[in-house]
Order: structure tokens, then C-alpha cells, then sequence
């Protein structure tokens, strides 16, 4: 969901053996890089997309949008540069995956890489409606273990429903018993929107038993999962 949205932290890590290291040298005083890596859990791809924004004219076509959905299955993302060791590159305000093939690595350079006045296509027509993001006391306590177990809800949340979060062109969300239900791969946010806020009431796995993964998930997310569900008691 762009890595501006993240704070997630972790590392790049070049194979060994072909001398990458050494092209590592004097990254380290960059504050940021652009990373290109494989959006290697797509297996298609869609001409047309939803972004998380929209100016109320449907739907767009792929190359005018950052969606993952593309025919090469190729992003690019500008990420913080924590540190270099070795052959480990340290970043943060990521949105890259677990596991996610990295193609490339080049420093981000403002002389030549920022335009502020640049137009912006379709999205100068997009009007943002900003929300406030409140956590109830047992959202915040989830969220935050959850962090500490490196899965970060933040980004997905802001970028969903902090801006526009009555926008009827794009199914952010179902109305459910509890409330209303945002779903991002095997977690569930409950929330409600308020007049200036919307205020997040609970956090739930989606899991009902761990006989089989969901998804894209892995071993490892299962295990969070289960631990989640220990922790918090959360009943099936």
C-alpha cells in the first residue's frame, strides 16, 4: 500500500559468492533508495483496477496506477536506508513482503527524482476526506502486539480508510453484526465511522481452525496467528 503508509522495518539480503557486497560500497550515505523487486505471489495480472483513492470515475487502467495486478509483475518502491553490513541492507517504511525478490537497488536522488509541481493525472480530480484513525482500547493492544510480532495493520488502515472512507466505488469494507469489517489477508478489522474519526474496535484473526493456510499465508504467519490467538483468548 506504498511504503509511505509503513513502519516497517527489515533487511535486503544479497546472495553471497558474486561479489555484491562490493556494490554495496558507499550506499550507506543515502537516505533513501528505490528497490525493484517481483510481485511474486501475483500469478495474474488486470488492465483495470481500483486504487485506494478515487475521483468518483471508476475504474483505472493499470499503467495509471501503482497496482500490483500489472503484466509484469515488476514494483518499485522508495524506502528508507537505515544502514549497510555486510551484504544486508537495512530499510524501513517498507511495503515489500517476506521472501520478495529484489531486482535492484539504486539511490534515490532528489535533484533528479522529485518533481513537486509535476501534474498528477486523475488523481489532481481526487478530493480527500480526511479521518482521524482512533483505536478503542483492545484495538490498540492487538495492534501493537501484533507489531512487536512484525506484522504492522497501520499502513493497510490509513491507506483505507483514513481517507474517503465513504467512497461507494470501491468495496473497502462489508457491514457486518458487530460492525463494519475490513479484511486484509488473514486479519480482520472491525471499525465504525464516525463524524470526524473512524474508530477501530477490534482486531481478530481470520483464522477458524490451523488445519490449512489461508491465502498467501505462510508457516510463519500461521504461527503469529495462533499466538495472537492464545495471547487475546479469541474465541472461534
Amino acid at each position: 500500500m506504498q511504503g509511505v503508509f509503513s513502519e516497517v522495518e527489515g533487511y535486503i539480503e544479497l546472495v553471497k559468492g558474486f561479489n555484491y557486497e562490493q556494490g554495496l560500497k558507499d550506499l550507506d550515505g543515502f537516505e533513501y533508495i528505490w528497490v525493484l523487486f517481483v510481485f511474486h505471489h501475483n500469478s495474474n495480472w488486470k488492465p483495470l483496477t481500483n486504487p485506494p483513492y478515487s475521483d468518483g470515475k471508476g475504474k483505472k487502467g493499470v499503467f495509471a496506477t501503482r497496482s500490483p495486478y500489472r503484466p509484469n509483475p515488476v514494483g518499485m518502491s522508495c524506502v528508507r536506508l537505515d544502514r549497510v553490513s555486510a551484504n544486508r541492507v537495512y530499510i524501513s517504511g517498507s511495503d515489500l513482503l517476506n521472501k520478495t525478490p529484489v531486482i535492484d537497488i539504486k539511490p534515490y536522488i532528489a535533484d533528479y527524482d522529485s518533481f513537486p509541481k509535476a501534474r498528477r493525472g486523475w488523481l489532481d480530480n481526487v478530493i480527500k476526506d480526511v479521518f482521524a484513525i482512533v483505536y478503542e482500547g483492545i484495538a490498540a493492544s492487538k495492534i501493537a502486539y501484533l507489531k512487536r510480532h512484525r506484522v504492522d495493520l497501520h499502513g493497510v488502515i490509513a491507506s483505507q480508510l483514513q481517507h474517503n472512507p465513504h467512497d461507494q466505488t470501491r468495496n473497502k469494507f462489508v457491514k457486518t453484526q458487530e460492525g463494519l469489517l475490513l479484511r486484509f489477508k488473514s486479519w480482520r478489522v472491525i471499525f465504525e465511522i464516525g463524524t470526524e474519526a473512524v474508530v477501530v474496535k477490534d482486531i481478530r484473526s481470520g483464522y477458524d481452525n490451523f488445519e490449512n493456510l489461508l491465502g498467501n499465508d505462510n508457516a510463519e504467519d500461521m504461527k503469529v496467528h495462533q499466538l495472537f490467538r492464545r495471547h487475546f483468548k479469541q474465541i472461534p
